[in-house]
């Protein structure tokens, strides 16, 4: 749980700091390529070339899922919409992550299925205005890129523990990254919509923050985390970010709260969390 408590808080402000300061002045396919080259460079110095083809092929795979076809839906649904409601959008991950780990073990539980249910129950809460016109472009583009995140994650969640590489997972998330760079530098070479790139180190130094911190350690210690979690704990830990990523666009950005609603909504998700866990 550390892990996904430690990713979750980083999380937490990634929202905001794209929202606010890096799309107004990075087109999405520069900052998704940017993410991903700095992220892969954390881990290269780890990667282990003596392991199976099959092994770096699947890797490959699912960083090319959860991060690089993620990442191109995920930072253009800023254009459309604001950060809250991208985060209000993301309530559905939980319910993707339920289907896709019960379809891989051929199994059906009821039980995760009803804590994936409340937590959208309880993020459901967590609203502050009526949509917009361009907010449903927003939400399909979030519900492609929640569903690819849950497939990565529980695929990685299942294949490590078939393989037993756990202890090697430095050396993993370096081709994981390759995967995912892989997509994004598709991205950013086939896009025409490119603003000029930044010119002030501030900027850049918050880049680079999404690549080392948000991206590269935040998606390491989320996959990590969910070695050591059931899926259904794994699914309703998908939405605690939602209180407390809003929580940050109330402190520091003004965002307007319904108090009552916003405590009902996070003690929905915290409960279901802590039954999870109990189970």
């Amino acid at each position: 749980m550390a892990y996904l408590l430690t990713t979750t808080f980083i999380w937490a402000f990634s929202f905001s700091l794209i929202g606010h300061y890096l799309s107004p002045v990075i087109d999405s396919w520069s900052l998704s390529f940017f993410r991903t080259l700095i992220a892969l460079l954390v881990f290269i110095p780890f990667i282990d070339f003596k392991i199976s083809r099959k092994h770096i092929l699947f890797m490959i795979l699912i960083g090319a899922i959860q991060i690089g076809i993620m990442y191109l839906m995920y930072l253009n649904a800023f254009k459309f919409t604001s950060v809250s409601k991208i985060l209000l959008f993301t309530i559905t991950t939980p319910l993707y992550v339920t289907f896709i780990a019960d379809l891989i073990e051929k199994k059906f539980r009821s039980f995760f299925l009803m804590l994936s249910i409340a937590s959208i129950v309880g993020a459901s809460f967590l609203r502050f205005n009526s949509p917009a016109q361009n907010d449903l472009i927003g939400f399909f583009l979030i519900q492609g890129a929640n569903f690819c995140f849950a497939l990565g994650q529980v695929l990685y969640k299942f294949f490590e523990k078939w393989t037993g590489r756990i202890p090697n997972g430095m050396s993993d998330f370096a081709y994981f990254y390759i995967g995912a760079l892989i997509f994004t530098t598709v991205g950013f070479l086939s896009s025409d919509v490119k603003t000029p790139l930044p010119n002030d180190i501030a900027t850049w130094l918050l880049i680079v923050w999404m690549g080392v911190g948000a991206s590269g350690l935040g998606f390491y210690f989320w996959d990590k985390g969910s070695l050591f979690v059931s899926s259904g704990t794994l699914a309703v830990m998908n939405n605690l970010v939602i209180p407390l990523g809003l929580m940050v666009e109330i402190l520091f950005f003004g965002q307007a709260l319904n108090s009552e609603t916003y405590l009902i909504g996070t003690l929905i998700i915290v409960v279901s969390i802590l039954v999870s866990l109990r189970k």
